[in-house]
């Protein structure tokens, strides 16, 4: 009997220091402030845009609103600054020659969002191809796109340390009783949430066959936010109920005559303040269709008190197959969860960063220095 388990692409802590890019010939630097109060913003993605409207480099913020970006060339750009909770801010066309450095501060003022009308009742949920082409999911989806934005260049730039728990454990089939479980607490800095190569995605999909392993990879802010990913699929707006009541969902699924192993979910984003919550997948067109509706998983994000936004815990569900011979078809005989959870964050100096208070869920309070969150133990007991 040949027997072939999943070979998980997760959260990898990545404890070697983030190498700091050279320099470029023409920079463009200042200070992201609030124009209402006057001090410092930190955690806003601030990018510089060429003349065609490419963006050529995108930073965060610091500490004290400090922002630096390197133009790849002499030429016209711009300086486009965006953070949750607040209006974006641009500057003007600014033309760099050859080895310049520009300085250009930036305000931002706080706004409201609300996005608990946007889903009105009797109105179609149009599948629409990029959800920037339909009105209502092209609101939704800013405000995913810059919690989104927001994790990725933090997780790439090393900013935070974390301590996090990470688990692994067997779900026996019916009841995805847990029949076999371990875990461990590591520290490092995180560069990545998943380690997801787009273009593979395009090419092989989101499952392949390596020898005698499955390889699942998950959809990581990169991917989401990709051309390629919004070319190849389409999005749609639909109102929370029972435990998403408040929310609003952006769901996402494979466009027709895509037949390669693909991903279909919801971007779930609280109704009153537009924060991205977390988002919910699972596989599609998968070689074992009756497993499918089982395989997936989940991402939560929550934001920082200084204005940055992390993954804060995840989960991917997959099966373990079985052959009786290598003619037969295989079977999904038990499923593999893998994921992890964030005990704490500290920036590089050391000093504690909570998070903020999130309505509900699993981080309803804030989290300080090296709080713990309660874990679940091992033990044969059916799984979430």
């Amino acid at each position: 009997m040949q027997r072939s388990g999943p070979r998980v692409l997760l959260f990898t802590i990545a404890l070697a220091l983030v190498p700091v890019a050279g320099l470029s010939a023409q920079t463009v630097g200042g200070t992201v402030g609030e124009a209402a109060a006057g001090g410092p913003l930190q955690g806003a993605v601030v990018a510089l845009v060429d003349s065609l409207g490419r963006r050529r480099e995108a930073v965060l913020s610091d500490s004290q609103g400090r922002y630096s970006l390197h133009a790849p060339a002499p030429g016209t750009y711009r300086v486009r600054a965006e953070r949750v909770g607040y209006a974006a801010a641009s500057s003007p066309s600014l033309a760099l020659d050859s080895g310049e450095q520009v300085s250009q501060p930036l305000s931002m003022s706080p706004v409201h969002v609300t996005l608990a009308a946007v889903v009105a009742r009797g109105v179609p949920r149009a599948c629409t191809i990029r959800p920037e082409n339909g009105e209502q999911a092209a609101r939704v989806w800013d405000e995913a796109r810059k919690a989104l934005d927001a994790t990725h260049l933090g997780g790439r730039a090393g900013a935070y340390e974390f301590r996090v728990r990470l688990f692994r454990r067997t779900l026996a089939l019916p009841r995805l009783t847990i029949t076999d479980s371990s875990s461990s607490i590591q520290s490092g800095f995180s560069r990545q949430p998943f380690a997801t190569p787009v273009e593979r995605l395009v090419t092989h999909g989101y499952m392949e066959v390596e020898g005698d392993s499955i390889v699942f990879r998950a959809p990581d802010a990169p991917t989401l936010l990709s051309d390629a990913f919004l070319d190849h699929h389409c999005f749609s707006l639909v109102r929370g109920r029972g435990s998403e009541a408040g929310m609003v969902g952006l769901v996402f699924a494979p466009l027709r005559g895509r037949r390669l192993p693909d991903v279909q979910g919801t971007l779930w984003l609280d109704g009153q303040t537009g924060h991205l919550r977390y988002l919910e997948y699972t596989y599609t067109r998968l070689p074992f269709a009756s497993a499918e509706a089982r395989l997936g998983g989940r991402v939560d994000f929550v934001q920082l008190a200084e204005g940055g936004w992390i993954v804060s815990r995840w989960r991917i569900r997959m099966p373990v197959l079985e052959r009786k011979n290598p003619r037969a078809q295989p079977v999904v005989t038990a499923m593999v969860e893998s994921g992890g959870e964030v005990l704490g964050v500290r920036t590089r100096r050391g000093a504690p960063v909570p998070m903020r208070a999130v309505s509900g869920g699993p981080n309803a309070a804030a989290i300080r220095g090296w709080t713990f969150l309660a874990s679940s133990s091992p033990g044969s007991t059916p799984a979430p």
